[in-house]
C-alpha cells in the first residue's frame, strides 16, 4: 500500500509540473534518462550509497512503468567495481517495460583486466552498428547519437594493450599542459567515432531531424568531469543546426548551461544519498520539459525553431 501510494504521489507530481507551465502544445513522445547507478556490493562511501543503488533503481522502474514512456536511456555507470555486479544491476533494468537502451561509462569498465573485453556484449553493445560503443537510433523526427566516450579510454583497456598505452600517452600530455579534465576516470572520442559524428548529423540535418546527443562524459559545463577532448566535439556539435541537445551523466551533481541554441544537461548521479535521481523528457515542437524525481530538477529547454 505504502509502495502504491508513493507512486500515486509521485505522477501527481508530474502531472502538476506539466499543467504549471502553461500555454505548453502536447507532447509529441517521452523518454526516461537515468544516470550513474553505479552498484556495488560495499559499504557507503562519503555521499555515495552503493547498496542502495538497486532499491532506488527499483523505485525508479516501477515508476518509469507507470508512466510509460517511449524509451528509456541509463547514461553510464551501471556498476562501480566487479564484474559480477551486472549480475544484481541488469536484471532490474531489465523489467523496463519499454525499450531501453545503454551508454557507456567508465566505471562499466571498472572489473578484472580480461572481463573489460566482455563489458559491451553484457550490454548488448556488441551487434553491428554499436560494437564500438557508439551508435543512433531514431523516433518521431528526432535522432538520438549515443557517443562512447571511452574510445580512447585507461580504464576501458587492460593494462600493457595497445589501446590503454596510447591513452596513457594522451592523457600525460593533457597533464603535462594543467588541463583540468587530465583525469584517468575520463576518456576522449576518437577520430573514426568523430568522422562518424559529423556524417550522422549531416545525415540528421538533411532528413529534417532534431538530434540529442547523449554521453557519459560532459563537454559543457567545462569541469574536470568532461571528456578530454570536449572542445573538438563541441566543434562539431556547433557546425550542425540540428542539434537541440546534449544530455551526460559522470558529474553526480549535475550541471547545466546553454550554448547558442544547444542545452548541455548533466543529469544527478542515482547512486548519490539516501532518495533516488532520474526523469522523464516530455519532447515537444517547443521544449524539451524535464520532470525531476528525487534529487533531480525539473526545469524547461525552450526550443527554438527548426533550423
Amino acid at each position: 500500500m505504502r509502495r502504491r501510494t508513493w507512486l500515486a504521489a509521485l505522477t501527481c507530481a508530474a502531472a502538476v509540473l506539466a499543467a504549471a507551465v502553461g500555454a505548453q502544445k502536447t507532447p509529441t513522445f517521452s523518454f526516461g534518462v537515468i544516470a550513474d547507478i553505479q552498484y556495488r556490493d560495499a559499504d557507503n562511501q562519503g555521499t555515495r550509497f552503493y547498496r542502495d543503488s538497486l532499491g532506488k533503481l527499483r523505485r525508479a522502474v516501477e515508476h518509469l512503468n507507470a508512466l510509460a514512456p517511449r524509451f528509456t536511456i541509463q547514461l553510464g555507470d551501471l556498476i562501480d567495481g566487479e564484474y559480477r555486479s551486472y549480475d544484481a544491476v541488469l536484471p532490474i533494468l531489465g523489467a523496463l517495460a519499454m525499450p531501453r537502451y545503454h551508454v557507456l561509462g567508465n566505471h562499466d569498465f571498472s572489473v578484472e583486466p580480461a572481463e573489460k573485453a566482455l563489458v559491451l556484449a553484457r550490454l548488448g553493445l556488441d551487434a553491428a552498428g554499436s560494437r564500438r560503443g557508439y551508435y543512433d537510433f531514431a523516433y518521431a523526427g528526432w535522432r538520438f547519437v549515443v557517443l562512447n566516450g571511452n574510445d580512447v579510454s585507461v580504464t576501458a583497456y587492460p593494462p600493457g594493450s595497445t589501446p590503454r598505452l596510447a591513452a596513457e600517452r594522451y592523457v600525460a600530455e593533457l597533464k603535462q599542459r594543467g588541463a583540468r579534465n587530465a583525469h584517468d576516470w575520463n576518456g576522449a572520442v576518437g577520430p573514426m567515432q568523430r568522422e562518424w559524428l559529423a556524417r550522422t548529423l549531416a545525415g540528421a540535418s538533411k532528413a529534417g531531424e532534431r538530434v540529442i546527443v547523449f554521453s557519459h562524459f560532459p563537454v559543457l559545463p567545462a569541469a574536470q568531469s568532461g571528456l578530454w577532448n570536449d572542445q573538438e566535439v563541441l566543434a562539431i556539435l556547433r557546425r550542425h543546426a540540428c542539434v537541440a541537445a546534449y544530455f551526460a551523466g559522470h558529474a553526480h551533481e549535475g550541471g547545466y548551461v546553454r550554448d547558442g541554441p544547444v542545452h548541455y544537461l548533466t543529469f544527478r548521479g542515482m547512486v548519490e544519498g539516501e532518495q533516488p535521481a532520474y526523469a522523464l523528457v516530455e519532447v515537444g515542437p517547443d521544449a524539451l520539459r524535464i520532470t525531476g524525481f528525487g534529487r533531480e530538477t525539473s526545469r524547461v529547454l525552450r526550443l527554438g525553431p527548426a533550423r
